[in-house]
């Protein structure tokens, strides 16, 4: 499932910390990496990918439907992507954290999913369109 973290990357481009902070005071959920960060990844502006949950990890990104549980990875990319583009870095990462990701798990292209799908959100931004995050594991 994939989200943003609906602060614009050019007031923060880097937002782990941030994020987990928030997180941590929204839930304090600790995973077993040791983050509170509420998604498995994170992919700031410069295309850093930073692993906060485990694969198969419990989350806290998205209670609709159980997702969860552990059986959803969840990739937030940073920034409002219902103001801005994502970076062409973040694409990128996001891209090379997929691709391996669905060889390794029995993920269809029809298994990836917006948060938007599940919540009364625009989640991740109204300039994503689901289709092209998709084909980027083709």
């Amino acid at each position: 499932m994939i989200h943003h973290s609906a602060v614009s990357r050019l007031k923060n481009p880097d937002q782990f910390k941030a994020n987990n902070e928030y997180h941590r005071k929204l839930w304090n959920f600790k995973s077993s990496l040791g983050f509170y960060l509420g998604y498995h990844y994170e992919i700031n502006n410069n295309g850093l990918v930073r692993q906060a949950r485990a694969d198969g990890e419990a989350a806290a990104a998205c209670y609709q439907k159980n997702m969860n549980d552990g059986r959803c990875i969840h990739i937030c990319l940073d920034g409002n992507f219902d103001l801005e583009r994502p970076a062409a870095n973040q694409i990128y990462a996001l891209r090379d954290l997929m691709r391996p990701l669905k060889k390794r798990y029995p993920i269809t292209l029809e298994a990836i999913f917006f948060h938007r799908q599940f919540a009364n959100k625009t989640c991740p931004g109204l300039k994503l369109s689901l289709d092209f995050i998709r084909s980027l594991v083709i």
